[in-house]
């Protein structure tokens, strides 16, 4: 049976519990609304710096370009500010020396400001024998060498090699070659020109081609010639030659004795004159005249190897007295009785000691057989 100390005791000691669990809880509500103050103060002050922030924060578009990998990416981010640099870094964007900025990065930002990346690498540029190191950000071959200080050419050959980039320098022109069209050669009969012997009538001319041609150059060299086509720019003329067909005799030798004419002389019947001709030549004055014969050889001709008007000695050539027989005529000489025939000539040559009455007569050979004679010159018309 409980006694009334007992009771008494177990009273007090569940007033002390009943206290204690007040005390207790009313702690536990004072931490709770202290912790629900500092919650609240947080979040006030978040929402305070938040508001803050949002107040001062700027949108920067930042757009990363990246041709050799195909990236073109852009995004909006948010930011207090500061330099461009600053502002990539604080978003985790690094650059490197081969990259490009639409900006300079030390330019502080300003809000709706476009910042561009352009991502670069080094490449080496070959050009022939040359080699250059550039940062180019285009993964074009012909903008990357524009951007690298080269201009490529409308025909250059563009190639690459991981990251080595080869030019080889390729132009095309069009040329106009002149080439001469060799003159052809027309030979003319000519009978009162001793046989063997040619006169140069007309030296003629070369004619003129234009071949029109496209010339390709690979580094400068010429590597390709094609011709388009060609035109007849001038025609040529032939070179015209008189080709001697008279039979000639060499001069006959004089005999040492009697002084008659020996070795293959002409007879007198082979000349025949009547009514203004000699041998169906027409002449319009005769001249007795003392024949002498010079050879072609320049040793006897002090050098010289033409007559006075410039056309080669030979057979036909005689020299004469200008003021006897005009230079430039044409003769027909021949012995008074016929024993031996000159035949027609040209008067076209001069000497010291032809003077007067008196005719030389060119001999290829035998000049020294010669001797002098007597002959009779028909200047012809």
């Amino acid at each position: 049976m409980v006694t009334n100390e007992k009771a008494t005791y177990y009273k007090l000691m569940e007033l002390r519990q009943n206290r204690e669990k007040k005390k207790a809880a009313k702690s536990i509500r004072k931490k709770r609304l202290r912790i629900a103050s500092v919650i609240a103060l947080i979040i006030s002050v978040t929402v305070v710096f938040g508001v803050m922030y949002n107040a001062f924060a700027m949108d920067i578009t930042i757009t990363e370009i990246n041709e050799f990998t195909g990236l073109n990416e852009s995004q909006t981010v948010r930011t207090k500010g500061g330099s461009v640099e600053a502002v990539l870094e604080e978003h985790g964007l690094s650059l490197s020396d081969e990259d490009r900025l639409n900006v300079p990065a030390d330019k502080e930002v300003a809000d709706k400001d476009d910042i561009v990346i352009t991502r670069g690498k080094r490449v080496t540029i070959k050009v022939g024998d040359h080699e250059d190191v550039a940062t180019v950000t285009k993964a074009d071959l012909h903008d990357a060498l524009v951007e690298a200080g080269y201009v490529p050419g409308e025909y250059d050959d563009i190639t690459s090699d991981g990251d080595t980039i080869h030019l080889v320098s390729v132009s095309q022109t069009d040329e106009v070659i002149s080439e001469a069209i060799e003159r052809g050669v027309e030979y003319v009969d000519d009978p009162d020109l001793p046989k063997g012997q040619e006169v140069v009538m007309d030296e003629g001319e070369d004619g003129v081609k234009e071949v029109s041609q496209k010339v390709k150059y690979v580094n400068g060299e010429e590597s390709e010639r094609q011709t388009l086509g060609e035109n007849i720019a001038a025609e040529p003329r032939s070179k015209v030659i008189a080709r001697g067909t008279l039979e000639v005799t060499p001069p006959p030798a004089i005999s040492s004795k009697s002084g008659s004419s020996s070795g293959s002389g002409t007879s007198s019947n082979t000349v025949s004159e009547s009514a203004g001709t000699i041998n169906g030549h027409s002449y319009k004055k005769k001249i007795t005249m003392t024949a002498t014969a010079y050879s072609t050889d320049p040793s006897e001709n002090a050098g010289y190897t033409v007559s006075a008007m410039g056309n080669p000695l030979g057979y036909g050539i005689v020299a004469i007295d200008p003021n006897v027989v005009p230079l430039g005529s044409t003769v027909y000489v021949t012995a008074p009785d016929g024993s031996w025939v000159y035949g027609v000539a040209s008067a076209e040559d001069t000497g010291g000691a032809i003077k007067g009455n008196r005719i030389d007569l060119c001999f290829p050979y035998n000049a020294d057989d010669f001797g002098r004679r007597s002959c009779v010159v028909y200047i012809l018309d």
